[in-house]
């Protein structure tokens, strides 16, 4: 009986956590939508949509190729998963529409690391609420690409941001 409660309260703890990751999301979309633009739509727009299929190609190489990490279950297709991908979507706009693109190098650095960093720790809070499973895969891994990441979309932000002031 003891075991059974345990459980039970484990299944209703994780459901809890998956309700507040979908309102947290929620929450993060308003904030995107909300917040005063420094960035051009046309930025914007670039920048996540070269995000966003170079998240997707990973992804599908790296879960289907390797079977390193795998969203939800392996064996079905979530709907869920299109809230990830919302979520994604207005974290990515709060980011780099926030970019220090004028800044010194160090200063973009510190900006791109402290990303990397909370991005991370979601990742983790992903993992927990069972949103993400990791095959071969781990947290370090992911550091490093979102590292590296992040400086690649620094670069195509650099090349689409908005000249008309400096001409």
């Amino acid at each position: 009986m003891i075991i059974w409660l345990i459980l039970l309260f484990f299944k209703n703890e994780v459901f809890l956590l998956v309700k507040l990751f979908i309102v947290t999301v929620i929450l993060v979309l308003l904030v995107a939508l909300k917040m005063p633009r420094k960035r051009t739509r046309h930025e914007l727009l670039a920048t996540i949509q070269f995000a966003l299929l170079m998240n997707f190609v990973t992804d599908l190489y790296l879960d289907l190729k390797y079977k390193l990490y795998w969203y939800f279950d392996k064996e079905q297709i979530e709907w869920l998963y299109l809230v990830v991908v919302l979520g994604e979507i207005a974290v990515l706009v709060i980011i780099f529409n926030y970019f220090p693109l004028k800044s010194n190098a160090i200063k973009k650095f510190l900006y791109i690391l402290g990303w990397t960093c909370i991005l991370v720790l979601l990742e983790l809070y992903a993992v927990y609420i069972r949103v993400l499973h990791y095959g071969e895969w781990n947290i370090i891994y992911s550091a490093v690409v979102y590292f590296i990441s992040m400086y690649i979309l620094y670069f195509v932000l650099d090349y689409t941001a908005d000249r008309r002031e400096t001409q």
